[in-house]
């Protein structure tokens, strides 16, 4: 590494200051015609930025030391807004948390070594470098987007809604909070952009101002004001204890009692049971902020914490906790999302699900688990980012969000729909990076039997409702022509470029993971070999050859639409349903029955909901993730 000079000074500048500087002119600007010039010229900044970070590669923030009392200046202004909203708005919970957190700074202020604090705050590494590309390249599409998502959103939207330039300056913004996040060596800096992307999401949820998303929006801050506190007495603790303030050096001399506190804050954040309550009703935000916030940016900051201080618990009474906590959302959520009939429920549990497998991927804690956690944390942020703007765009076409309603999609909505399919595929087919990652997490299970039983009952559920909602969206009656829906070129641009995406990641799935996720995964956990094969396995996926599978199904494909467009009206039948039929809409069926009676054959999906529903598992799960969160307490003393 080298040492930092102004060049790498305005690159890190770029890409923390840089979207705030864009989000205030995109709400300072009057005409909505600018504010979309605004909005294209952040994501050229932020992508332009990202880029030059990846291509000038690991370097470290020095010689800075003024920037760690302008982190505490930060924070405490935080801490004072988190409180004025919690009293403002009779949250007494949050105004609480924030009175916890104004406690222990003053208790660090006078009791912390003032050489404790040393440089540098900041550190480019590459894991950090992994999420700054997540961050800035799917984040831009979502920008992208989102311009024509909410130009037709405030058509429609609540009179209460707030203005399209509030929202921009928040959701630009989180994009250089998230960069600092993970840019952020300093836990004082940490903190100052946690703390950040918590309001952000507080209001952005809010947006609409209806009773329902101020309700969310509320739940929200208050779970992550509580899960804030937690990180504070972390870095408390660690100060208390003879640390330095530095991430770094937390992992390099562990203490349990830290990284607890810290662990604790990241399963609130990556909505871990019991905590996943506050993301579920996020979904009710425009979508947008589903596909930024809540799948691919905010809630990775959760899981990009536990993988960051997973060599600090490797070896630890803790890891098992981890692992066995992470396995149990993963598994439970999985189950719930096939009771849903809302899209945007099935993709929000989808997306807790994941995050708790990248958390039992760090708790198994050898190079493979660790490789296979990367894995997923890219692989499932391009690909839910896509799905959920293809929600949103189909919500605003058909007027719902429920996956019975979609039926019949793909004559109305032809490229949304085949997009759409191709998001719900690399989610769980090979060669694309899901699959090789549940695969490779399985694998590395194989030495803790609860946790391999878990991961493969959610592998197996995830299975299940993903190829539901497909066989749903790409069943439709036969036309004889298709035309391509009409929708904002933002939008479409966006959905394109994301497909795309997923589909170069998907061939290169192989090639991304030798080059890069392999040798961090061996240099993050060189130390650590639960198993003794572990680097063995580790070396072994790179015998998987996805070409052969990428080619196999682009001619399946192929001859799918071949056979499909060589279709001919008179080649087509209606279905028998026991009678002569009537008429055939999208979703219903109507035939003569009985006494030439008019029946109606309702076409619909398997939700199981006596099985799995919110109401029936919700209870017990939380309980039992609950009692698995308190044993991670338990831990302490053995550790």
């Amino acid at each position: 590494m080298s040492s930092i000079v102004s060049s790498e000074a305005i690159l890190l500048l770029l890409l923390i200051a840089g979207p705030m500087i864009f989000g205030a002119a995109a709400w300072g600007v009057r005409t909505e015609s600018a504010r979309r010039g605004v909005v294209l010229a952040a994501v050229g900044c932020v992508v332009a930025s990202g880029l030059a970070l990846a291509l000038r590669g690991p370097f470290v923030l020095a010689g800075a030391r003024w920037l760690e009392p302008l982190g505490g200046i930060l924070e405490a202004a935080l801490v004072g807004v988190f409180f004025a909203l919690g009293v403002c708005r009779r949250m007494w919970l949050v105004a609480a948390a924030a009175g916890v957190q104004a406690g222990l700074l003053v208790w660090e202020h006078f009791g912390a070594d003032p050489a404790s604090s040393v440089a540098p705050p900041f550190i480019v590494d590459p894991l950090s470098l992994l999420l700054v590309l997540i961050i800035t390249l799917v984040g831009s599409v979502i920008l992208l987007h989102g311009i024509g998502y909410m130009g037709r959103h405030a058509e429609h939207a609540p009179p209460t809604a707030a203005q399209n330039g509030r929202f921009f300056l928040v959701l630009i913004g989180f994009l250089g909070l998230m960069n600092g996040l993970v840019l952020a060596d300093s836990l004082r800096w940490f903190a100052v952009f946690w703390e950040g992307t918590t309001l952000c999401s507080y209001f952005l949820i809010g947006h609409d101002g209806t009773e329902e998303a101020k309700a969310s929006a509320r739940r929200a801050l208050t779970l992550n004001a509580l899960g804030g506190a937690m990180l504070s007495l972390g870095m408390v603790w660690d100060h208390r204890q003879g640390g330095t303030g530095l991430i770094s050096n937390l992992i390099a001399n562990p203490a349990s009692t830290p990284l607890v506190f810290l662990l604790t804050a990241a399963f609130v954040k990556s909505a871990q049971m019991p905590f996943q309550s506050w993301l579920l009703g996020a979904m009710v935000a425009p979508t947008p902020v589903s596909a930024l916030l809540h799948s691919s940016t905010m809630v990775k900051a959760g899981s990009y914490l536990v993988l960051r201080l997973a060599p600090a618990f490797a070896s630890t009474p803790l890891a098992l906790v981890i692992a066995l906590a992470g396995a149990f959302t993963f598994a439970a959520t999985s189950a719930m999302a096939i009771s849903q009939s809302n899209a945007k429920k099935v993709l929000a549990y989808s997306t807790i699900a994941n995050l708790g497998l990248i958390v039992a991927c760090s708790g198994i804690n050898t190079p493979l688990a660790y490789a296979a956690a990367l894995v997923v944390l890219v692989y499932h942020a391009i690909s839910k980012a896509l799905l959920f703007l293809c929600v949103g765009t189909i919500e605003q076409q058909i007027g719902s969000r429920h996956i019975d309603a979609m039926g019949g999609i793909f004559f109305k909505l032809p490229l949304t729909t085949t997009i759409a399919a191709l998001g719900m595929i690399s989610m769980m087919a090979p060669p694309f990076g899901m699959l090789v990652g549940k695969w490779m997490a399985i694998v590395s299970a194989g030495q803790t039997p609860l946790v391999l039983v878990l991961l493969v009952i959610g592998s197996a559920l995830t299975i299940f409702f993903w190829g539901k909602w497909l066989g749903r969206i790409v069943t439709t009656a036969y036309h004889e022509k298709y035309h391509l829906e009409k929708i904002p070129r933002t939008m479409s641009a966006a959905l394109v470029v994301l497909g795309a995406m997923v589909l170069v990641a998907g061939a290169g799935v192989m090639t991304v993971y030798r080059a890069w996720l392999r040798p961090l995964a061996i240099s993050t956990l060189s130390h650590v070999y639960l198993q003794p094969d572990s680097l063995g396995l580790l070396q072994s996926v790179d015998s998987f050859m996805g070409w052969p599978i990428m080619v196999t199904l682009l001619v399946v494909v192929l001859a799918g639409l071949a056979s499909f467009f060589g279709l001919r009206r008179t080649q087509v039948r209606l279905p028998y349903l026991c009678g002569e039929n009537v008429v055939v809409g999208t979703r219903t069926f109507e035939f003569r029955s009985v006494m030439d009676q008019r029946t109606t054959a309702q076409v619909t999906s398997y939700y199981f909901t006596h099985l799995f529903g919110e109401e029936t598992m919700t209870r017990w799960a939380n309980l039992v993730a609950l009692l698995i969160l308190l044993s991670l307490f338990a831990r302490v003393s053995l550790a």
